[in-house]
């Protein structure tokens, strides 16, 4: 594999250049400030769960994986912008596990191996590649989906960040998706968009996992 082959995978790039994709660069100081953000914010809070902060430092290392790879667009790029990506989505189902479930943290790792197993058998009715790429995120919807409801049916208040950020995360999902055969009337693309409504759902993802506001926290 040559990492350094370019690719071209946005409406917005129609060349080479650090400078191709101007609006798809800079949207990710959206992932930057909700990083910022929330670090300060559960710092604020003084009983945010170790973790929360992980996950928050984690938005600020996908904003600039995704900024590294719209920049200079190649293999090597992609595999870190989306390494990132699959690390926080692992970490937290692990964490929701920890958090929701009070598992042990030996158990609850295990939810991550799991969610690959459970992201498989969603994606394996379509093809690869499929839904301009978007295909490879539905296991993510649909596992915030189930978070969500479990949350729900046990009367938690986190199901409302939850169903937030899943109802966010649809939107996104179909702007990522239509970006390219949006093209001839949206020259500069959506996937900017898909950027900016993703740093919102990962800040109501990881604020979803703070204890209630009497202070009672399950670690």
């Amino acid at each position: 594999m040559d990492l350094a082959a370019p690719l071209s995978q946005y409406c917005e790039r129609l060349g080479p250049g650090l400078l191709a994709e101007p609006f798809n660069a800079a949207s990710n100081a959206a992932f930057l400030l909700a990083c910022g953000w929330l670090l300060l914010a559960l710092r604020q809070r003084g009983d945010a769960p170790w973790y929360a902060r992980v996950l928050a430092a984690l938005i600020g290392l996908i904003g600039l994986g995704s900024l590294s790879f719209h920049t200079f667009a190649n293999r090597g790029t992609e595999i870190l912008d989306v390494l990132f990506i699959a690390l926080f989505i692992h970490f937290y189902v692990a964490c929701f596990f920890r958090r929701f479930l009070g598992l042990r943290w030996g158990y609850a790792w295990l939810a991550a191996p799991g969610f690959v197993l459970f992201g498989l058998a969603v994606k394996a009715p379509l093809p690869a590649g499929a839904l301009n790429g978007s295909v490879d995120y539905l296991p993510a919807l649909f596992g915030l989906a189930l978070m969500a409801l479990y949350l729900a049916a046990r009367r938690d208040p986190a199901a409302r960040l939850l169903g937030a950020a899943a109802a966010v995360f649809v939107v996104s999902l179909a702007l990522r998706t239509g970006d390219r055969a949006w093209c001839a009337a949206l020259p500069l693309g959506t996937h900017w968009l898909w950027h900016s409504l993703n740093a919102l759902t990962l800040s109501l993802v990881t604020l979803s996992l703070l204890p209630p506001a009497t202070g009672e926290m399950r670690r």
